[in-house]
């Protein structure tokens, strides 16, 4: 009788990528996903902050209700390993001189009573190609893993510890993997990575890095926007240091698929708040970088869209340095902020020094929610009485409209008659507070 198996997964987009690598290792071993007393659980942890790890231990909890047997990978299992071991039945770490998938298939072989090959593997710098999928993701819009492993060590992140050795796949297994995506019927495809901008390199410190004119990111956007089929392809998260103007110049070069969007960390406003961090970058660097990405990828008049993460309520962050965050956010006018409070991860230094009150901490995270709601605003207003191309992904029964994303990331509520996964050509016809309202499609793409 055929295995059974179910998936949890909490955190970003790459432990959604990485469950989708994980899920293909279970499907070529004839297991089927179930969620009714699945013969194996699979949590896919995050540890980044202290909800996310709280969040992880329920999860982990939950499963062993539910399963006859329970693996916990992800983050969790690095920052909270014996908590990890004593809720599931085993972990697979995400640090390792193996990557974690190899070491996954390992465990998986060893519960199925599966021979592995018992010779040592060895420690390496790449990322091995993932077993190619046989069902589509679980989003309309594919995640595929570039690069894993971060040795920037901001002193606010846990990351580093766990997930310790750089790996990039390489540009040919990335185009094959992205190319079974599209024949499983993926229009849209994130590259996600844990420090995408590093991708190729050993390192994410660019000042160490031994080759760092080469511009590997910018080759695999020209080698993977060939792929027959695809429509979209967006890139997660960078950092501001990593947008070059030669990645810039491959964003244009390819721009009838790679969208004009980018996700570009700030954490604060202020160089001092960010010399605390040790953040690879300046306020007045940032700012140059936006300004050219805004002259690069502004298209018809309209400008890229930006989004990004700040952090309140770091420790040492005065009003002052905060004000700072609000006037660089004004500047930039950003499509959507990540507002996140200051969350205390035990074993980095900012951990060690003395922390803010969490009324103040609450109050500038409120500040920022009500100051995200006006730019977004402010940004949807360029796309009224334009044409927009929307990826549908939610369909509203009681309403009969669609949400979906047009290619500038903005939430676009419409009717279509299409399905989730179709890209639809719309008409924006105006704002209705958070939504952005567009006419019945004109066609499917």
């Amino acid at each position: 009788m055929e295995k059974t198996y179910h998936f949890k997964v909490l955190g970003c987009r790459m432990n959604h990528a990485e469950r989708r690598e994980m899920e293909s290792v279970l499907q070529a071993k004839g297991m089927k996903p179930s969620t009714d007393s699945p013969d194996l659980e699979i949590v896919h942890t995050c540890s980044v902050t202290g909800q996310a790890a709280a969040k992880s231990r329920n999860a982990i909890r939950r499963a062993a209700k539910n399963g006859k047997h329970v693996i916990v990978t992800g983050c969790f299992t690095g920052t909270d390993p014996k908590v990890a071991m004593e809720l599931g039945n085993t972990i697979v770490t995400q640090a390792g001189e193996t990557p974690m998938l190899e070491r996954f298939e390992d465990e998986i072989n060893q519960w199925l009573e599966t021979p592995s090959e018992q010779n040592e593997k060895p420690k390496t710098t790449s990322l091995p190609l993932a077993t190619l999928p046989s069902s589509p993701a679980e989003h309309t819009r594919a995640e595929l893993r570039i690069q894993d492993g971060c040795d920037a060590h901001c002193t606010f992140c846990i990351i580093p510890k766990i997930r310790t050795t750089l790996r990039s796949k390489t540009i040919e297994d990335i185009v094959t993997e992205a190319t079974r995506l599209v024949e499983l019927g993926h229009k849209e495809i994130i590259f996600t990575g844990i420090f995408i901008g590093a991708y190729g390199h050993e390192t994410a410190l660019r000042r160490k890095q031994k080759s760092p004119e080469q511009e590997h990111l910018a080759d695999l956007l020209d080698a993977v926007a060939q792929i027959n089929g695809l429509k979209r392809l967006r890139i997660s998260s960078m950092e501001p240091g990593d947008v070059t103007p030669v990645l810039l110049d491959a964003m244009v070069a390819n721009q009838t698929v790679v969208v004009p969007h980018l996700h570009l960390p700030l954490q604060s406003g202020s160089d001092a708040v960010l010399q605390k961090m040790n953040r690879q970058y300046g306020v007045s660097q940032y700012l140059e970088m936006i300004a050219m990405v805004n002259e690069r990828l502004t298209y018809d008049n309209l400008p890229p869209a930006i989004t990004t993460d700040i952090i309140c309520g770091f420790p040492t962050e005065t009003e002052n340095d905060f004000a700072q965050s609000v006037s660089v956010a004004k500047q930039v006018g950003y499509l959507h902020m990540h507002t996140f409070p200051y969350s205390v991860r035990t074993g980095t230094a900012a951990a060690r020094w003395e922390q803010l009150h969490p009324t103040v901490v609450n109050d500038r995270v409120q500040q920022l929610l009500a100051l995200d709601d006006v730019l977004s605003l402010l940004y949807r207003e360029h796309l009224v009485s334009r044409q927009v191309e929307v990826m549908l992904e939610q369909y509203d029964t009681e309403t009969k409209y669609f949400k979906g994303r047009c290619e500038h990331y903005a939430e676009i509520t419409l009717k279509s008659t299409g399905t989730p996964g179709d890209i639809v050509s719309a008409n924006v016809i105006g704002l209705d507070g958070p939504k952005t309202m567009a006419k019945t499609a004109l066609q499917v793409l």
